[in-house]
């Protein structure tokens, strides 16, 4: 009867170790999957996170888009464009090899006409007009920092700069035709801007394209 009780208790003892046994393989597999589950999640979150902000533009129309009529009154030869960093953005680059600039007018389209910074430094009462490029062959774009730049060619958090486009005076930009202005920054989305040019102006004036 002894040994009877003995052989009663080792098998006990298998069996609590067996369950044990058991119980720790389902804890390791239940981390496993945890853990997988909190990495494809964090995954989905990153992406999501890098979706959006490629979908949304890192700058913003920051007030009114001004147009100048070149010096016969035929149309419009120079455009300025005021643009700020989009909140919650960071840091905008707009050095040649990151920033595009597309243009397309009544005479067709230009892929790429930005030309770089301008390290002139220009306020509220600078003369739009002195910032055309009078060596423009067809259609440049260059950028003027007015503030937040952190470097030459970096603009900050809320910095404004002036986004000025020049075409040539034989393809000058005339009433009641439109052009369209695709900004590509090194972040986010591309940003674009369309607009009508009106009838009735002015030679050498400057004019509000809203």
């Amino acid at each position: 009867m002894v040994l009877s009780r003995k052989k009663r208790g080792m098998v006990g003892i298998d069996t609590a170790i067996i369950l044990i046994s058991f119980v720790l393989v389902a804890a390791a597999v239940a981390f496993v999957v945890l853990d997988m589950g909190m990495t494809s999640a964090t995954k989905a979150k990153q992406t999501m996170v890098n979706g959006l902000q490629e979908a949304s533009t890192a700058l913003e129309v920051n007030g009114e888009i001004l147009g100048v009529v070149n010096g016969t009154g035929t149309g419009i030869e120079e455009i300025a464009i005021p643009l700020g960093v989009t909140p919650g953005t960071g840091y905008v680059s707009f050095d040649t090899s990151t920033f595009v600039v597309s243009f397309t007018d009544q005479y067709g389209t230009y892929p790429n006409i930005y030309s770089g910074v301008s390290h002139k430094l220009i306020s509220s009462s600078t003369s739009l007009s002195s910032l055309y490029n009078t060596s423009v062959s067809s259609v440049s774009a260059t950028a003027y920092f007015i503030t937040g730049n952190i470097t030459p060619t970096v603009l900050g958090p809320y910095g404004q700069v002036l986004l000025v486009i020049s075409v040539n005076n034989t393809k000058v930009m005339t009433p009641y035709n439109s052009f369209t202005v695709t900004i590509k920054p090194s972040v986010g989305g591309a940003l674009t801007v369309s607009r009508i040019i009106p009838p009735d102006f002015v030679s050498n004036s400057t004019i509000d394209l809203g």
